[in-house]
This record gives C-alpha cells, sequence and structure tokens, in this order.
C-alpha cells in the first residue's frame, strides 16, 4: 500500500490478533459461488479478520468456528431472525455471543459485500431486500459456523460498520449495500451523523437536564432546529472558509472566554466535530486568558472541517479531585490529584422501545488530556468512586441514579426528534437509533456530584462495552472460589457488591435521619429500579448489549410478519375490536369471516368474507365452503385462526385445508368439550421422566345430555360438584349442585334458560347446550396464557384471581405477577404446558384456568385461544409480549421470540358488571373522572363490552376492568381500592375489599 500512515490505520483494523494462532486456518472465506465476480479488494483482509474472531475465541474459552460450506444449508432458524452485521469481529463480537444465545442460528458476522445480495423488495419496487448468501453464525454456548445457504436467506436486520467512519477511511463499501433497504437497521449513515454530531447531541442533553459544558459553536452549514432549553450554548454558522469574517469570529471568542473567566473558569478547550473527528483527534487546551491561543486553534480546525461539522469553544469542566478522608480511607488503588476520569454510559433500545441505560463505567488517566476508550482500560463506577474517596454509599448511589435516568432520557428524546423525521431525512425507511454511548465528567458543585455530558456516540459505540464485561466474566470465573475470602478496605462493608444494589426511596442524611424523598425523585428512583432490572438480569457476557439484541430479534421478526395474509374465522365481540387496528399496525393484512354481515370490524380489516357459520355443528360443512370461498377469491392463506372461543374448532379445520401453522382440529374439539378434556388428560398416567403424571390435573367429570343422565355420575362421584355448559365460557351457567336430584333441576333450569346462540351470544351454545358435571375443588384460581410452538413452551404468564361473585361464579379481581412462591407457580406453569400438549395442541397462544389446590393444580378447563378480556393489555403492559402478534405469528410459521425478564411492575385488576357500575360509563360526574384518571396514567380501563348486551341479570358478564400498575402487590391494592371508593364501585352487593382479600 502506497501510504505507510494509511497501512498502519488499515493494519490496526483489521489485525486484532496475536501472534500466536493455534486454529485451524484452512477455511473457506471465498465469495459464494452465486457471487460470479472476482472477490473485493477489501477480501484480502478477511483471513485477518477471521484470526481475530478465532483469538477472542480462544482466549474466552468459545469453541473454535467450524466450515460447514460443503454443504449449503437450505432452511432458516424458526424464529425466521436474520441479523447480519457486516463488520470485522472487533465491533461486535458481544453482540453475536449474545444473539447467538437468545436465537441460536440468527445472528450472523458477514465479512465481505461479497456474501450479500439485493433484489428487488415485494413491498415497493423502489427498495431493495437483502439477501445473505454466507455467513459466521453464531449458535449456544458460542458455537459459530462458516455456513452457506441455498436458497439465501432474507436478512432481517442490518447493521453496517464498513463506513469511514468507523473504520478510519479503511474502507467504504458497507455504503452501497445500505442504501435503499427495506430491512431494519440500527442506525442509517445519516443518522449516525446526526447522533454523533456533538452541537445537536449536546441540545438534547440540555433538553432533558442533563449538565453540559458552557460552548460556542462555530457550525459549517445552518444549523438543524434547537431547542429553547439550550442556555450554555452559542451556535455561529458559516457556508464556506472564505466567507467567514474571522475578525467577527475572534471577537465572539474573545468575548466568551471573557465570560468564561468571570465564572472562575480556567482552562478553554478547543476541539473539532464531526463524523471524522473522533478518539480525541484535533482537540487541545488552552488557558482562558490566552485569548491569541484559543483564536488560532479555532482557526486552524475552521480552515480543515467539512460540511456538518463545528468547531467548539468550550469550559474545561473540573473532574472531581481525590476526597482528603485521613489514612484510613484511602485505599490501595487510590486515585491522585493528577487524575481525571471519563464516565461513558451505554444506553439501548429495549424489545418494547424502553431505553435502557446498561453499562456504566470510566476511564481513568491524566485529566489535562484527552481521555479516550483507546488509552485506558475500563473500570466500574463504584470503584472509580470508591478510589476517590467518595465513601458515602447513598452518594455513589445518587450519582449512579442520575446516570442512569438522565442517559436513558436522552436516548428517549431522540427517539422522539427522530420519530419527527421524514424518511429521507434518517436515511432509510426502517432506520431508527437502537444505541449510543454518552460519554461524561463528574465534577463537584454545590458539594454534589453531577455528571456533564459532553457527547454522544452512535451505534459503534459497544466496544467499550464487550471489553468491560468479557474482563468482569474473566475475573469472574477465575474468583468464584475466593469471593468470601477478600480482604475487605477500610470503611467498606466485606464483600460489597460491584453491582451497586437498587435504590430504595428513603435515604439518612448526614445527621443519621430518615427523610423521605420528593414525588419526583421517587418517580426518578423507580425509573432507574426498573433501568437496573433489565440490565442486571443474566450472567455477564453481552449482558451490555442484551437489550439491544433483543430489539434487533423483535424488530426482525416484525419485518418478516409484514404483508402476511392472515385469515380469521369469527371476529367476536366488542372486547376484540383493537386486534384490527393493530394488526394492521404490524403490516399484516387481515380477511375477516364472520356471520355478521354488518360486524363492527368489516371496515378496519383488509378483507372482509360474509359467510353464516353460527350452527357449529355443521362445522366441516362450513369449513368446506370458507375454503372454496377464499379460492375463489384467489385469497393467499400465510395463516389461519381465531380469537372467538365458539370458532376455535372451525378455524382448525379450515386451517388444515389451508395446510397452515396450529393445532389440530380433534385437539381444538377435546379442548371445546370439557368433559372430553378432562377424561383424555385423566388416562394419562404413564411415567414422565421431567413431570408429574398428568392425570393428577384432571376431575372426574360427566357429559350430561339430559336431565336424566344424572343416574351416569359413578358412585364414587364427590359433592358438592360443579354443572356447566359443555361448550360455555365466561362461567354463564355454572352452578354448584349437592347431589343427583339437584343436577336434574339444574339441567332443566339451565337449559331452558340457554337453548341456542339466540338465547345468549357467544357462549357456545352454538355448538350445543349439553353440560357436564365435575369434582369441585376448593383453591385459589389462577390463569396461564402459554404460547406453544411445535410443542415447546415458548412463554407463560400468570395471573391470580380474587374469589369468584358467588353463587355466579363471574371473575372479579385479579392480579399480574402471581403472588404465589416460585414453586407454586413453576406447578402452574407445568401443569399448563402438559395438560395442552397432552390433548393435542401443539401451536399456538392458549388460556388455563386452572385451581391451585391443597395438593397442587387442578384444571378447570383450557381456552385454546388467546385469552380474553384484560390479559392481553396487562401481559403486553408488563412484559412488553403482544399476544396478538404472537398468535398471527405462529399461524404463519413464525416461532414468536419472548424475552425472559422480570415483571417490570405489578398490575391489579377489579370487574363492572352492568347491575352495579353502569354509572361509571353513564353517568357524566363518574364518567369525567375515570377519562381523567386514564389520560394521567393513573388507572387502566380495559372496557370489554357496550352496557346492555347481557341477557341475563343472574348471569351477566363483566363490562370493564378498571386497573392499578405499581411498583408491589400491596401499593397497587391500596391505590385501587382508593380509585374504587372514588368511583363507588365498591358496595354491599359487591364487596370489593372481599374480592382482593387474598393478594
Amino acid at each position: 500500500m502506497a501510504n505507510e500512515g494509511l497501512a498502519k490505520i488499515c493494519d490496526g483494523y483489521s489485525k486484532a490478533h496475536g501472534s500466536y494462532i493455534t486454529w485451524d486456518t484452512d477455511v473457506n472465506l471465498d465469495p459464494p459461488k452465486s457471487w460470479g465476480k472476482p472477490a473485493p479488494e477489501e477480501d484480502s483482509y478477511l483471513l485477518d479478520y477471521y484470526n481475530s474472531l478465532q483469538y477472542t475465541l480462544y482466549e474466552t474459552a468459545h469453541p473454535e468456528t467450524v466450515d460447514r460450506t460443503s454443504v449449503p444449508r437450505g432452511h432458516s432458524n424458526k424464529e425466521q431472525v436474520n441479523v447480519v452485521l457486516l463488520s470485522s469481529p472487533v465491533e461486535c463480537i458481544g453482540v453475536l455471543l449474545e444473539g447467538g444465545k437468545q436465537v441460536p442460528d440468527g445472528f450472523h458476522l458477514v465479512m465481505s459485500p461479497s456474501w450479500l445480495s439485493k433484489v428487488q423488495s415485494a413491498d415497493d419496487p423502489a427498495l431493495s431486500s437483502l439477501m445473505m448468501h454466507k455467513s459466521i453464525s453464531f449458535h449456544e454456548n458460542g458455537a459459530s459456523y462458516i455456513d452457506e445457504y441455498d436458497p439465501p436467506r432474507k436478512v432481517t436486520y442490518f447493521v453496517n460498520y464498513f463506513t469511514d467512519t468507523i473504520t478510519s477511511g479503511h474502507r467504504s463499501d458497507g455504503v452501497d449495500i445500505e442504501k435503499n433497504l427495506d430491512s431494519p437497521m440500527s442506525s442509517s449513515i445519516k443518522l449516525c451523523e446526526l447522533v454523533d454530531d456533538k452541537v445537536w447531541t449536546r441540545d438534547v442533553m440540555a433538553d432533558v437536564g442533563m449538565e453540559i459544558p458552557e460552548t460556542l459553536a462555530i457550525r459549517r452549514e445552518p444549523i438543524r432546529k434547537l431547542s429553547s432549553a439550550t442556555k450554555k450554548m452559542a451556535v455561529l454558522s458559516f457556508d464556506c472558509y472564505n466567507c467567514l469574517d474571522i475578525k467577527d469570529v475572534g471577537n465572539e471568542i474573545s468575548a466568551f472566554a471573557k465570560r468564561l473567566q468571570s465564572l472562575n473558569i480556567k482552562t478553554i478547550v478547543v476541539k473539532p466535530s464531526g463524523p471524522k473527528y473522533l478518539g480525541s483527534v484535533g482537540i487541545s487546551f488552552h488557558s482562558a486568558s490566552n485569548v491569541t491561543s484559543i483564536i488560532e486553534a479555532a482557526d486552524d480546525l475552521l480552515q480543515e472541517i467539512d460540511e456538518g461539522s463545528s468547531v467548539l469553544i468550550e469550559e474545561f469542566i473540573e473532574p472531581i479531585s481525590p476526597r482528603n478522608t485521613g489514612t484510613h480511607g484511602v485505599r490501595l488503588w487510590s486515585a491522585n490529584d493528577e487524575l481525571g476520569f471519563r464516565v461513558r454510559s451505554t444506553i439501548c433500545r429495549d424489545h418494547d422501545g424502553t431505553p435502557v441505560t446498561t453499562l456504566i463505567n470510566c476511564s481513568v488517566a491524566n485529566k489535562r488530556l484527552p481521555i479516550n476508550g483507546d488509552n485506558t482500560i475500563c473500570q466500574s463506577l463504584n470503584s472509580t468512586l470508591l478510589a476517590y474517596n467518595i465513601l458515602s454509599e447513598h452518594e455513589r448511589k445518587e450519582l449512579e441514579r442520575t446516570i442512569r435516568v438522565q442517559s436513558a432520557d436522552v436516548l428517549e428524546k431522540i427517539i422522539e426528534r427522530e420519530n419527527l423525521l421524514s424518511d429521507e431525512e434518517k436515511g432509510a425507511l426502517r432506520g431508527q437509533t437502537d444505541v449510543i454511548g454518552i460519554d461524561m465528567v463528574v465534577t463537584e458543585r454545590a458539594g454534589k456530584l453531577v455528571p456533564v455530558g459532553i457527547e454522544v456516540n452512535s451505534h459503534d459505540c459497544t466496544i467499550n462495552t464487550q471489553l468491560y464485561d468479557f474482563m468482569m466474566n474473566l475475573g469472574e470465573s477465575m474468583l468464584v472460589s475466593n469471593k468470601t475470602n477478600s480482604c475487605p478496605r477500610p470503611t467498606e462493608k466485606k464483600n460489597e457488591p460491584e453491582l451497586i444494589p437498587l435504590i430504595s426511596d428513603i435515604y439518612i442524611d448526614g445527621d443519621g435521619k430518615s427523610n423521605e424523598r420528593t414525588e419526583d425523585h421517587l418517580k426518578s428512583n423507580r425509573k432507574a429500579n426498573l433501568l437496573e432490572s433489565r440490565y442486571y438480569h443474566g450472567n455477564t457476557v453481552g449482558k451490555s448489549v442484551r437489550p439491544l439484541v433483543r430489539n434487533m430479534i423483535v424488530r426482525s421478526q416484525q419485518y418478516m410478519v409484514r404483508g402476511k395474509q392472515i385469515i380469521v374465522i369469527g371476529g367476536g365481540g366488542y372486547s376484540k375490536r383493537n386486534i384490527w387496528t393493530d394488526a394492521e399496525k404490524y403490516g399484516i393484512h387481515i380477511t375477516l369471516v364472520d356471520s355478521d354481515e354488518d360486524h363492527l370490524a368489516k371496515d378496519l380489516v383488509h378483507r372482509f368474507v360474509h359467510y353464516d357459520f353460527d350452527d357449529h355443528k355443521k362445522d366441516f360443512a362450513h369449513a368446506c365452503n370458507i375454503y372454496n370461498i377464499l379460492q375463489a377469491k384467489d385469497i393467499q392463506v400465510d395463516g389461519c385462526l381465531t380469537f372467538w372461543e365458539d370458532c376455535v374448532p372451525l378455524a382448525a379445520l379450515v386451517k388444515e385445508m389451508a395446510g397452515t401453522k396450529g393445532s389440530e382440529h380433534k385437539a381444538a374439539l377435546t379442548a371445546k368439550k370439557k368433559s372430553r378434556t378432562q377424561n383424555v388428560l385423566n388416562m394419562r398416567k404413564a411415567d414422565i421422566p421431567h413431570w408429574p403424571r398428568t392425570y393428577l390435573y384432571s376431575s372426574q367429570s360427566v357429559h350430561i345430555k339430559s336431565e336424566d343422565d344424572s343416574v351416569l355420575v359413578p358412585k364414587d362421584f364427590k359433592f358438592p360438584a360443579i354443572l356447566k355448559l359443555e361448550h360455555g365460557s365466561s362461567a354463564v351457567g355454572v352452578s354448584v349442585v349437592k347431589n343427583e336430584d339437584e343436577i336434574r333441576k339444574k339441567y332443566q333450569d339451565i337449559s331452558e334458560l340457554f337453548r341456542d346462540e339466540s338465547d345468549f351470544p357467544g357462549i357456545g351454545l352454538g355448538h350445543d347446550n349439553t353440560m357436564v358435571a365435575m369434582e369441585y375443588h376448593k383453591g385459589s384460581e389462577h390463569d396461564v396464557d402459554v404460547i406453544l410452538y411445535d410443542r415447546k413452551l415458548v412463554g407463560a404468564f400468570i395471573s391470580d384471581n380474587g374469589p369468584t361473585r358467588y353463587p355466579y361464579f363471574t371473575e372479579t379481581a385479579a392480579v399480574m405477577p402471581s403472588c404465589l412462591p416460585a414453586d407454586k407457580q413453576a406447578q402452574l406453569i407445568a401443569a399448563a404446558y402438559q395438560c395442552c400438549t397432552e390433548i393435542g395442541l401443539s401451536s399456538g397462544t392458549f388460556n388455563v384456568e386452572l385451581l391451585m389446590t391443597g395438593t397442587g393444580p387442578k384444571l378447570i378447563e383450557i381456552n385454546a385461544r388467546m385469552g380474553g378480556f384484560y390479559l392481553r393489555e396487562w401481559i403486553r403492559d408488563i412484559y412488553g409480549v403482544d399476544l396478538v402478534l404472537c398468535s398471527l405469528m405462529i399461524s404463519c410459521g413464525l416461532k414468536p421470540y419472548i424475552p425472559k425478564l422480570p415483571a417490570n411492575k405489578c398490575i391489579m385488576g377489579i370487574m363492572l358488571i352492568p347491575s352495579a357500575h353502569a354509572h361509571v360509563l353513564q353517568e357524566v360526574q363518574y364518567k369525567t373522572q375515570l377519562n381523567e384518571m386514564i389520560e394521567k396514567n393513573e388507572i387502566k380501563f380495559t372496557q370489554f363490552g357496550e352496557l346492555g348486551e347481557s341477557t341475563s341479570s343472574d348471569y351477566e358478564e363483566p363490562f370493564g376492568n378498571i386497573a392499578v400498575g405499581a411498583e408491589t402487590a400491596e401499593e397497587a391494592k391500596e391505590n385501587l381500592i382508593r380509585i374504587c371508593n372514588k368511583l363507588e364501585v365498591i358496595m354491599d352487593k359487591y364487596p370489593v375489599h372481599t374480592f382482593l382479600r387474598y393478594f
């Protein structure tokens, strides 16, 4: 290479490995056979990239990469996730290893553009879809493989590190690959330029209340719109250096320097800001009194900066100095007055869009020189503060809380501003900022530690995080047996954890007095606690990018489900109204088949087909007719399902005819018929090595087809018992019977009241009005919403129900997550999973109702469709998982990815019934209060039906649910009772305190 300096840069970028090579280098790194052109010139570095990867894998105890290119692979992973990082391994090995854990075979290192191709997008001819022909794929336990693909795989998320900025001018052949893609990506080049713009991001930091330096910015182009919140930054704009009045600029700099001197600022920093000015390039330090030196440094930079770049003249933020606490307070690793430290916080957008501050680490060096990640060794904020003799645990936690919350707020504000940009301004249809790093200096003002934001770095900011993660993982693996033997330092608690624990809402001040924090402080603390819970969950390697990886996976799946044509059989009632608009937001085309010609969803779905299927005794004929209608209309069927209980067997029949994913009709029919469900499970008595015997969850049950069938009840049948509709739902018609005579009497009463579908629509009478007698068990009631794919459990969510409204057994109250001990929750999940799979349910979202008795779980019933009422909204709010999207994905053969996260809150709710609570929606006073509380986010109100829909006051169904969210069940209960009192939901005939007594 002609230019020696450039050669050094290239060598530094491509060769990130030692001289000791113990792995096989005879591997196929050539372009795939489909490439058909000579290898790109940059491919000469591929072996260096490969050796860098093996070097990392070898020294971090991961297996060597295996070459499997001799036999191209045909099938993708079941999640259909293909996240591609076009890069050397240096920037992204942490993301790849974490991705391989979460979705094996879903994360890929592509080291050459020749391994990719672009084809015209099926959605928009002006755009391209990216196809992957070759990659290094990552799997569980750090396994990796060189693979070729035939047919090529569709890329579902793209990260481009082959740019001039990231590679220090080494290569930019990722730029053409990135242009006009329809796939999601982390940050387009244009968004990187925006986020790396110190002027724009300092404005963002100031907008969220983060301190920034006093700054004079001289910018070569009109400045992007700034907020009015930035009082510490003045901006001068110019078009070109020749048209810049240097004298005027000198006067502005002189005035700025004098103002800083008046503020007792001794040092001024001059630095360039722009895409190519990374790693402290061009920074100089000057005495505030030496105005000439400052002007000359600024002028030198102004002559060379490109369009869009700036020169910043700013105050030097004086970092904190070690505190003098006497001999006993000084640690062995103590800092000195010449040292300063930079704080770097890493913030990732999580799977549900929440910005999460993951790692907060520090770099220590000479405070009078630039500090960056290349010339320092990263360490934790906590140990850095201890080295500076910040011995107060409260003070350290308080600083960490501030950094964690403000950093997340910065990304949230960036997201907010990005959402206002056009696709052209963002540089990509689905480009967005998913990860940033923020550099800060900690200073002391009025005796308080204050973080001051210096700059924001875009998506290539995760190198330091992976260095820290690898280093911590190495230390933990070697020192695990010695943890209890560590020598405690003076004034430290023995075994003080490196990761700072969650922050409480009560603190002890300097006088030893306990003080409650202000409401704003409480909110900030709670936000910090939430962010920590998302970050500290799980082991070390990859932890810093775990939320980012979750985001990549979820965005991938939402991209893959776009444009799918899914048939939904039965639109259901008012409670399902949000499904149709949400499916449209996901880009899914719903064809709704319904008996009601004027169904409320008729104009909300992509296509509506009217067909009368109310008589479900003729489901097979209905399924044939529906399938023929779909074929006649040339409607593509990627998936078929239902969200409406009565249509579960019918939808399963249509699904079988169309050949799409889901459970078989036989299993759906078994789930719909309660006696058959129990009897099938009762026969499952064989040993299972890994679960309890399934029959233990079942109960004696007898199908009652006439009032005379009471004689069929076995002599050992235990009374009292439960009598319910064989195909019923919503507890309509459920009664307690004490003997055979009561079975006959109740059967006659209920069968006369509920004869067919017209008597009470939607509760199963379209199948028949026969009944089932079942054992009565005492215990607490629970819902388990499970997600299955190919008989494997993908997700499970438990809610606890309050006592039912005796004698009608309708639901009254609920809380999520469950308040049960962990082992009891495990019993419920195992029971729900076993009961579903043992009756043949294999793929879908299902709602399982169980009793937790003194001897363990007992099945009430299985609803072979997504749970109803409030469950979808609560699960989405608490866990960030949308059951509707999961159901739709499974129906078209996509295994949904379910993040395994702790609940971020507790939600508790109370049901509203027409006979007691109609005033909440009908009277102006209460309706106004309700709407105000909804707007203020004090409550969650879920409406299931319109008033007046119920046909029987004895068996009325709830029309809505009022719920509150809180950190604990105790707090939620207290708030819910207060709101129920305010809306007069509590009354003698509806004793809310009784319904909530077990929570």
